[in-house]
């Protein structure tokens, strides 16, 4: 084991190798044992690798242990820089990275085999609210879930009125499917030993002669007295690479273009950037890499960057000088770790007070609306403040000194926190277990509280395809929220906005889908959308500073700045409309089961996980996978499904028809057949729901009910996560004789029973409260939704003349 850590992290000599802490060594046998823990170490001790290296050494060996990673950070620039880091090392190891961001949905239902993202993201997933695809997916990223390996990167940052108690609520609903590892450099004790009490796991910290390796670099800590200005930053930086970190976006902006006229009027030459979340991914990433170039280990450059939070954790630079808000003790330690961060290297941390004129200026920290006196936040703030300035000047930050100080800022309140976290967990149970059923969750209430939206910026909604994906920037949803509120419009300028909008998605089961845009006519209407489009008028962006909202609205001169740009030959895998060749139904069931089993690779531990659980052998539950896709599309044989398709076929399409079908000949990228298809003369009622109906009876017949509720609801919702009304149906003649015949090889005889009357499933989806029946619910629903996918991608590639490629993620 010690060994192959060493090769994946050679140093670039040819004579030196990195060799594993023995943490590191410890945290992989225990992982490999099905352990689920909790890591504790300091910044810039190698937790990265300590946690993905178990899922290395498995695939390596062929032993159990996950069927993919999801490594979840709390800012998206630390889950953007870590993939950055480490996507080469994986590719050499034969594993597929992706990045999947709410302004980068590059992987929307979690297919890679190591997806970094944010907790944001594994959270929205989670409760059904998955971003960068439509609700009614919402069932192919949770089923990623069952047989995942978990990782939640300094987990302390998760709020303990939203986030942490969703995610303890998902540790212990999935514990027997997925495995856990949570790591942080700054949680109390108290919280470590509850954590690991819940995840009936195990800590894991790091030895005093490990601890000893890592202590050989040098900090000085001063505190100052002022708020930090530009003219500080030019005063304080004397060469080398200062670190400029500050609480809010507009405050980086502001810095950067003052700090830019002083060096330009004092005649100096000094390369400067900022960094920030409000960028288009394209600029971030340039900003991004300049900085790991920068801030390298053996950097000499000469450098400055101002940045926000988001270079807080996760990012592997090592500056000189480090000029820093205040912030509370976990967050400032996380900044620290940015300075001198690497063995042997000295650095200077200067720490600047918020307050001004009397004023505090605590944000993001503490709202503005908040009483400060009852307010932990704002405590935390003060304890912070107090325990800087008893500290010496010049004073040493060592291990002690960093226990010290969490100890002593966050060490009562978040005791106090935690347990009552602990103690109201049920209530949390009790409100993911409604929105799971009714499809209602709250963003709010259950994430985060302040989370993010997604800005397009562009003057022609009508031009803006979400196939194409357009670059998009990322602010807080609130944040976003009270800028619009500030507008001052009248009613009857909201009532005719055309500067504001947001996508409506389409039904699923619509082939002609297609995202539209209305203007919004209240800010509280931003509450409810992941995406925004806003006017260049109201947005001005610059690809340097980013961002920057405008309250008076530019005129077409002033607003001729940069818009969103659309990826070359973009195809969304989340929003993907499909172009159909006309296919029988066992042409289709038939492929669908080709595929399924094809990709049953990628679900070996689920499988294995669930087969355990429900006391199954695994090839029992590949069996009842292969059912499901075998049956999916039952109501397909309904009469009106079937009249529809045939008419499309011989009156629009001017071709014969005498088989039962599945897909009819449909250019998505032809307006006059989208057109065509809408009207109600061609476009089939739904079938999934029937379809499920239609074999209820057999199916609890057949199956033991927590077997056949999972079942029927992946067949129910495999156009739409959230469907539960059903039409009546009939079926066609010789329906029966086509769904035994696709179910060829399989121990089952399903009957069909045709409804005269509509349904509700309620009873149905209620059992997704049972945790076994939402994990296999999950796991059956993304195996379906995902073989029918590539079938519909490998049609439109051989439509296109292309070979069929192993690699669904190419």
């Amino acid at each position: 084991m010690r060994d192959l850590f060493s090769k994946l992290f050679n140093s670039g000599s040819a004579n030196t190798t990195i060799e594993p802490y023995p943490y590191q060594i410890k945290v992989a046998e225990l992982l490999l044992q099905s352990r689920n823990l909790v890591l504790t170490a300091p910044t810039g001790a190698g937790k990265t690798w300590a946690a993905l290296f178990p899922f290395l050494y498995a695939r390596k060996q062929k032993r159990d242990f996950a069927d993919r990673v999801i490594y979840c950070l709390p800012l998206r620039t630390l889950a953007s820089s870590l993939y950055e880091s480490a996507k080469e090392t994986l590719k050499q190891q034969g594993i597929t990275p992706t990045l999947q961001m709410g302004n980068q949905p590059n992987d929307p239902l979690f297919q890679g085999d190591v997806i970094f993202t944010t907790i944001d993201q594994l959270l929205s997933a989670y409760i059904g609210l998955p971003f960068g695809t439509s609700k009614a997916a919402a069932n192919i990223p949770a089923g990623a879930l069952i047989g995942a390996y978990v990782i939640i990167d300094e987990f302390h940052l998760l709020s303990y009125t939203e986030a942490l108690p969703t995610f303890l609520d998902m540790m212990k609903r999935l514990h027997p499917y997925t495995r856990f590892l949570l790591m942080t450099a700054t949680s109390p004790e108290p919280v470590v030993s509850a954590l690991v009490t819940h995840l009936d796991g195990m800590s894991v910290e790091l030895q005093s002669a490990e601890l000893n390796k890592l202590s050989t670099r040098k900090r000085s800590l001063y505190w100052r007295d002022k708020r930090m200005s530009g003219q500080d930053i030019a005063d304080r930086h004397q060469g080398g690479r200062t670190l400029v970190i500050v609480n809010e976006v507009k405050r980086a902006q502001s810095l950067y273009s003052k700090l830019a006229d002083i060096l330009e009027n004092q005649g100096r030459s000094i390369e400067v950037r900022v960094l920030h979340s409000r960028m288009f991914p394209k600029h971030r990433e340039e900003v991004e890499s300049w900085v790991t170039q920068a801030f390298s280990r053996n950097s000499e450059k000469e450098a400055i960057l101002i940045a926000t939070q988001v270079v807080e954790a996760g990012l592997d630079i090592s500056a000189t000088l480090l000029l820093t808000d205040l912030c509370p003790a976990n967050a400032l330690l996380q900044r620290v770790g940015r300075c001198a961060r690497f063995a042997d290297q000295e650095g200077t941390v200067e720490v600047y007070s918020l307050r001004e004129g009397g004023v505090e200026h605590f944000l993001p920290y503490v709202s503005k609306q908040s009483k400060k006196e009852e307010n932990d936040d704002y405590q935390i703030m003060l304890r912070t403040e107090r325990a800087l300035k008893e500290l010496e000047p010049g004073a040493i930050i060592t291990q002690e000194l960093e226990k010290q100080l969490i100890e002593t800022v966050h060490g009562e309140i978040d005791r106090k926190r935690i347990t009552l976290v602990i103690h109201d967990l049920f209530l949390r149970e009790d409100q993911v277990t409604r929105a799971l059923i009714r499809g209602d969750a709250e963003m709010g209430e259950l994430v985060r509280a302040i989370d993010n939206v997604s800005i397009i910026i562009h003057h022609s909604p009508e031009e803006v395809d979400l196939h194409q994906e357009p670059e998009r920037v990322s602010m807080g949803r609130r944040g976003l929220y009270f800028f619009l509120s500030s507008l001052e419009w009248a009613k009857e300028e909201w009532e005719n906005n055309q500067l504001i909008f947001v996508p409506q998605f389409p039904d699923a089961q619509d082939i002609s889908a297609r995202v539209t845009w209305k203007p919004i006519q209240s800010p509280k209407e931003v509450l409810a959308h992941m995406t925004v489009l806003l006017s260049p008028k109201l947005a001005k962006y610059h690809p340097v500073v980013g961002l920057q909202l405008q309250k008076e609205p530019l005129n077409c001169a002033e607003a001729g700045g940069r818009v969103s740009e659309f990826l070359e030959n973009g195809q969304g895998a989340a929003f993907q409309r499909f172009s159909y060749k006309r296919e029988t139904y066992l042409e289709h069931v038939r492929e669908i089961r080709r595929l399924n089993q094809k990709e049953s690779r990628r679900y070996l531990q689920a499988t294995n996980a669930l087969s355990r659980r429900f006391r199954m052998t695994p090839d029992q539950m590949e069996e009842i996978a292969d059912l499901v896709t075998a049956v999916h599309d039952v109501g397909k044989l309904g009469v009106g499904v079937q009249r529809k398709m045939r008419r499309w076929q011989t009156e629009y399409k001017q071709k014969e028809e005498l088989e039962l079908l599945a897909h009819t000949d449909f250019d998505a990228t032809n307006p006059e057949e989208v057109v065509a298809y809408r009207i109600g003369k061609y476009r089939p009622p739904h079938h999934a729901v029937e379809g499920a109906v239609a074999l209820q009876e057999w199916c609890g017949k057949t199956f033991d009910r927590k077997v056949a509720v999972p079942i029927l609801l992946a067949i129910m919702r495999h156009h739409n996560a959230y469907s539960k009304e059903s039409d009546t149906i009939v079926f066609c003649k010789g329906a029966r004789e086509h769904v035994l015949k696709s179910l060829q090889g399989l121990p089952y005889e399903p009957f069909l029973k045709p409804q005269t009357i509509q349904h509700r499933m309620d009873e149905l989806v209620s059992w997704l409260r049972n945790s076994d029946v939402l994990a296999m619910y999950w796991y059956l629903s993304r195996r379906l939704r995902l073989a029918d996918r590539i079938s519909q991608q490998l049609k439109n590639q051989k439509n296109e003349g292309k070979e069929e490629t192993d690699d669904w993620l190419s």
